[in-house]
């Protein structure tokens, strides 16, 4: 019994351990930028854009969220801690500044694996009024 009860233990430690180490390595990242040219192409002087919505979803890009979070000066944003599994990101279109339109998809598609940093192709849209 007492030998059962420690390889329990054993296993239950080791579990912990991964998701532990797991959740704090995953990371889902991107950049959101202005779009100038309308190439879809991020070139050197097009900037980020800063504070738009960027959400995280189990299932397909709609319905609730797991997590929103806006991004930086830089239009850089981050994700943590999210175990492996299939999500969807995307730039929530009512948080872009009006008179912006996507000159790239608004939605991309993750296969997280444990231990993965996943750093995702830009979103992009239009400067105002294009």
């Amino acid at each position: 019994m007492k030998r059962l009860t420690t390889m329990l233990l054993s296993v239950l430690l080791a579990v912990i351990s991964y998701q532990a180490t797991a959740a704090e390595t995953n990371s889902i990242s991107g950049r959101v930028y202005c779009d100038l040219n309308q190439n879809g192409t991020c070139d050197c002087e097009e900037g980020g854009l800063e504070k738009i919505h960027i959400q995280i979803f189990a299932d397909r890009c709609g319905g609730t969220p797991l997590q929103t979070i806006t991004s930086d000066r830089e239009g850089n944003f981050t994700f943590h801690d999210f175990i492996p599994a299939t999500y969807f990101i995307r730039a929530d279109l009512k948080y872009v500044c009006g008179g912006r339109l996507p000159t790239t998809g608004t939605c991309r598609e993750v296969e997280l694996a444990a231990g993965e940093a996943v750093s995702l192709e830009p979103f992009s849209f239009s400067d105002y009024g294009q």
